[in-house]
């Protein structure tokens, strides 16, 4: 049984020796493989030296012993050698993996960094873009109200020009009475002359019809007496 133990561990071994003798394999372990690899690499190493112990004690209790230690101390060589492979193969898949999950964090850092930039970038844009919006709502308000003010400035300017315009009008026209007061005068003083010479005038020709009909009446009476007095003759 220990033959056997002895030959399997020693296949393995050599396989393991063959293997970090190849040059360009390099094979590729995670890190939890390759420090499980140095462990066995190291439980090998105490194995192969429990072994040569063994085996040296066995070749003592034989009676011929020729080339029994020697024997023993060339497996035991191999055996180190084969382990010692095994541990610069994993502590290089172990560099190799400590590598790997660096550079793993490293690009995941610039991804995640690159990442933020982008969302950095984002944000930034959309703040822009948002205050290039507050901007324009406020320049369009204050166009709005610059358009009103200059429509209330233009509406009342308008007013004021319009009540002026009014006020020069009648002005104007109190200046024209004024300035007409006196021939108006003049003239109403003439149309109440001529109206009292009018007025004398139908006076007179009622006065002298009046006359002239009394005159009338004077001399037909006068002509009826005489015409009276003829008769009685």
């Amino acid at each position: 049984m220990r033959i056997r133990n002895w030959l399997a561990l020693a296949l393995m071994l050599g396989s393991a020796w063959a293997l970090a003798q190849t040059p360009g394999v390099s094979p590729a372990l995670s890190l939890d493989d390759a420090q499980a690899q140095r462990a066995r690499a190291r439980t090998l190493k105490a194995e192969a030296e429990q072994r040569y112990e063994a085996d040296k004690a066995e070749c003592q209790s034989r009676a011929i012993a020729v080339g029994c230690v020697s024997s023993a101390k060339e497996r035991h060589l191999k055996s180190l050698h084969a382990a010692d492979a095994l541990e610069r193969e994993g502590r290089q898949a172990e560099r190799e993996a400590n590598r790997r999950e660096a550079e793993a964090k490293s690009a995941k850092r610039d991804a995640e960094a690159a990442d933020r930039e982008v969302q950095q970038q984002a944000k930034v844009a959309r703040h822009r873009e948002q205050e290039a919006q507050r901007a324009a709502e406020r320049e369009r308000r204050q166009a709005e109200e610059a358009t009103r003010l200059e429509s209330r400035r233009s509406k009342a300017a308008a007013e004021r020009a319009a009540q002026q315009r009014k006020l020069e009008a009648r002005r104007l026209e109190d200046a024209k009475r004024a300035a007409k007061a006196p021939e108006n005068a003049r003239k109403a003083e003439e149309r109440r002359r001529q109206h009292a010479e009018r007025v004398r005038q139908i006076d007179e020709r009622k006065r002298k019809y009046a006359e002239t009909l009394k005159q009338r009446e004077a001399e037909q009476a006068a002509r009826q007496t005489a015409a009276q007095s003829a008769g009685a003759q």
